[in-house]
C-alpha cells in the first residue's frame, strides 16, 4: 500500500546565496553520487547541487532549473564524458517531465542502483547490517507496465490540455503519450486531450488483464467512447479476479505484483497448516492468493471499500475473513476481540504463525510494532515501497533479538524510476512468556 508524503521545509542556512546561477543558466560540472530522490550530487562555489539525468563521473553541462536555499536544482542537456551504465532515453518528455528519473540508466544497472540503495538503509542499523540484500528481481516489463495513470488538467493558456505537472519548476507539460502506462491508459489520454475544461484532474486505471478500464472524474464529453466516472474496475492476477474501487489501492505493475505473490509465497516456505494474517491487506490480493497453501487467512484492512472488495474478491474462498480496522488497534487488542479467530493454533503466538506486513510508504504505526512483538507470529514478512522506512521498522523489531532478519529481497515494481518494493523476512528467535491480558 503506498502513499504520498510531502517533504519538510528547510529552515536552515541559505548555502546557494553566493553561487552566481539562476534558472536557465549552463555550467560545467563533474557528477558525484547518486541521492535517494534519484539525482546526482555535486558541489559548484561550495554550494550543494543535484542533478536530473546523469551518472556518477560524467562530466556534463547543467541548466540551473530552480535555486533553492540549500541546494541548487539543475538537469543534464548536454554529456561531455559518458558513464558506461548511460543509455539513450526512449522518451521525448525525459527531463522535461520529473517523472521517471533512471531512462537515461541500462536497466541492468537500474537493479543494481535500487539495491544498493536498499543496503545502505539496512546498514544504519547495526542488528542489520549483518545481512547481504538480494538482487533485485527484475520487471517482467520495463515499460508499458503502470495499470495506473494520474494526470493534470492545464489552466489558463493550456486549459483543456492533459498532461503533468514537473516536480521542481512546477510547470505543466502537455503530453501525448507516456511510455510507463499500459496501452489503453494512453489511448484515453488522446481521446481526451485538449477537451478537459472545467476539470483539473484525471486518473485513469486498467485491468492489463482484463481489458476493464475506470476513468475518473466522470465527464460530459460528446462522443467520448469511453465510459467515465464508474466506481470499480476489474484485474486478473494469478487467474484470480479482482474488483478494485476508485478508491482502493492497488500495485501499478500487475505483472510484477504476480511475481511478488510468488516471492511471498517462497518465503513464507508454508507446509499447508498455517493461520496467516495480512495486514493492510487492500482488496485481498494476498490473501486470496496465499489461501490455498495455509489453513485459514486473516485480513485486516481500515478502508471500507478495499473491506467490500475483498470481501467479493475471496467469494467461494472458505478460509479466508477479513476484518475491518486499523491494523494498530485490531492487534492491539488480539486475541480477546476475536478469541476464536483463529481455532486449534498456536495461543502462543496469539493464533497466527505468519504474519504479512503491507503498510503505507510512511511504514507501520508504532503501536502495531509493539502488538507485534507482543504477540510474537513465528515468522513476519514485510512487504515495503519506503526502504528507509521499512528499514526503521526492521530495526525495531530485531534490535532485543526478539526477531532475526533473514532475507531482503527487492522487487522493482517501477522501472525508469528510483522507486523500488522491498520483501523482508524475519523469523521469531526467543518466544519468551506470552501474556496478551494487558496489549492495549
Amino acid at each position: 500500500m503506498a502513499k504520498r508524503r510531502h517533504r519538510k521545509r528547510y529552515t536552515g542556512p541559505d548555502l546557494t546565496a553566493h553561487v552566481d546561477l539562476g534558472p536557465g543558466d549552463h555550467f560545467e560540472i563533474t557528477l558525484g553520487e547518486i541521492n535517494d530522490a534519484g539525482d546526482t550530487t555535486a558541489v559548484t562555489e561550495g554550494a550543494p547541487v543535484v542533478i536530473a539525468g546523469g551518472l556518477p563521473g560524467e562530466v556534463v553541462i547543467a541548466e540551473v532549473l530552480k535555486r533553492f536555499p540549500e541546494r541548487i536544482a539543475a538537469k543534464v542537456v548536454q554529456v561531455l564524458q559518458s558513464a558506461p551504465e548511460r543509455v539513450e532515453p526512449e522518451c521525448q518528455y525525459f527531463l522535461t517531465c520529473s517523472g521517471c528519473q533512471w531512462q537515461h540508466v541500462s536497466y541492468g544497472h537500474q537493479l543494481e542502483l535500487k539495491r544498493n540503495r536498499v543496503q545502505r538503509e539496512i546498514d544504519r542499523y547495526e542488528c542489520l547490517s549483518h545481512l547481504e540484500v538480494d538482487r533485485t528481481v527484475e520487471s517482467v516489463k520495463q515499460l508499458g507496465y503502470r495499470n495506473h495513470g494520474r494526470f493534470t488538467i492545464g489552466k489558463r493558456d493550456n486549459a483543456g490540455q492533459v498532461g503533468y505537472v514537473n516536480a521542481v519548476t512546477r510547470q505543466f507539460l502537455r503530453i501525448e503519450e507516456c511510455l510507463l502506462m499500459d496501452q489503453p491508459i494512453n489511448d484515453t489520454l488522446k481521446l481526451v486531450q485538449d477537451r478537459m475544461d472545467g476539470q483539473t484532474q484525471m486518473s485513469v486505471r486498467v485491468g492489463a488483464n482484463t481489458g476493464s478500464i475506470l476513468v475518473q472524474p466522470r465527464m460530459n464529453i460528446s462522443g467520448l467512447g469511453v465510459v467515465t466516472g464508474e466506481q470499480h474496475y476489474d484485474e486478473k492476477v494469478r487467474g484470480a479476479r479482482f474488483r478494485v474501487a476508485a478508491s482502493s489501492f492497488f500495485q501499478v505493475n500487475t505483472a510484477q505484483l504476480s511475481r511478488a505473490v510468488d516471492e511471498v509465497r517462497e518465503l513464507l516456505d508454508f507446509d499447508g497448516s498455517e493461520v496467516l494474517i495480512d495486514a493492510y491487506c487492500g482488496v485481498g490480493v494476498f490473501s486470496v492468493l496465499l489461501a490455498p497453501y495455509v489453513r485459514r487467512v486473516i485480513g485486516i484492512e481500515e478502508s471500507a471499500s478495499a473491506i467490500e472488495d475483498a470481501e467479493l474478491n475471496s467469494s467461494g474462498v472458505e478460509n479466508v475473513e477479513f476484518i475491518e480496522g486499523k491494523t494498530e488497534v485490531v492487534l492491539g487488542t488480539w486475541p480477546e476481540s476475536w478469541p476464536g479467530a483463529a481455532p486449534g493454533a498456536d495461543v502462543e503466538n496469539g493464533g497466527m504463525d505468519a504474519l504479512l506486513l503491507d503498510p503505507p510508504r510512511v511504514g507501520c504505526h508504532p503501536d502495531v510494532l509493539k502488538s507485534v512483538k507482543k504477540l510474537r507470529p513465528k515468522k513476519v514478512l514485510m512487504v515495503s515501497c519506503e526502504p528507509a522506512a521499512m528499514a526503521r521498522d526492521l530495526d525495531l523489531l530485531c534490535r532485543d533479538g526478539v526477531y532475526r532478519l533473514e532475507i531482503v529481497r527487492p522487487v522493482d515494481m517501477f522501472p525508469q524510476t528510483r522507486h523500488v518494493e522491498v520483501i523482508s523476512l524475519l523469523t521469531l528467535q526467543d518466544s519468551g512468556d506470552q501474556d496478551f491480558g494487558d496489549n492495549r
